[in-house]
């Protein structure tokens, strides 16, 4: 006869419980996901960036969102400006012209996002700020395309032509993988590695000012 099996206490179940409830909550991503498998792998290089001390600048990125602020708020104005007249007669402008120019406005400030986006980012994920006296500045792209398998990721000087486009060449240190060499069968990234790669990448293009 086969020894009964002792049934865990109602104590011992809480705190199990407890431990898969606390414990840290592992993201699985969706291997079909271009854009999310890009995302995932872009966050990890940044992280291995600011790891290794770099210093992210932001400045395109802040640039956008002040852009998008400022066309956002003319885009209220012009849809409330009418609703204001009720309360102030004295604002009274014509109502024509005043949205025609909204409109004009929200035009500009939409291309100027896309121009800084297209022109001056290109395929970059990040740029880095040169430091006294530790490394210099940087810039690092990738790009996955569209039901593509391949990712790419390339850091180059900063200041070096097109260091801001995948596959530019300029001395850049570069490497292409399949996304499947990142992540498990159940979707979760394997962080580790490509931090490691990453590191080296780093490592190449800051080896490279000094030559």
């Amino acid at each position: 006869m086969a020894p009964s099996r002792k049934k865990p206490r109602k104590e011992e179940l809480d705190v199990f419980t407890e431990e898969q409830e606390t414990g840290p909550k592992i993201e699985r991503i969706d291997l079909g996901d271009t854009a999310s498998l890009k995302r995932a792998l872009d966050d990890a290089v940044i992280q291995a960036a600011c790891d290794a001390g770099h210093t992210i600048d932001n400045t395109y990125t802040d640039a956008k969102i002040v852009l998008g602020l400022l066309a956002c708020a003319i885009a209220c104005f012009a849809q409330f400006y009418p609703k204001l007249l009720l309360h102030f007669p004295k604002l009274h402008l014509n109502n024509t012209w005043l949205v025609a120019g909204c409109v004009v406005a929200y035009a500009i400030l939409s291309s100027l996002m896309t121009v800084v986006a297209m022109l001056f980012e290109k395929d970059a994920i990040a740029l880095t700020r040169a430091v006294p006296g530790g490394p210099p500045a940087l810039a690092i792209a990738s790009r996955l395309p569209r039901f593509a398998e391949n990712y790419t990721l390339q850091i180059a000087l900063r200041d070096a032509p097109e260091a801001t486009k995948c596959g530019s060449g300029s001395g850049a240190a570069a490497l292409t993988k399949s996304v499947g060499a990142y992540f498990h069968e159940d979707g979760q990234l394997a962080a580790d590695v490509i931090k490691q790669d990453a590191a080296k990448l780093l490592a190449q293009a800051v080896a490279s000012k000094s030559q």
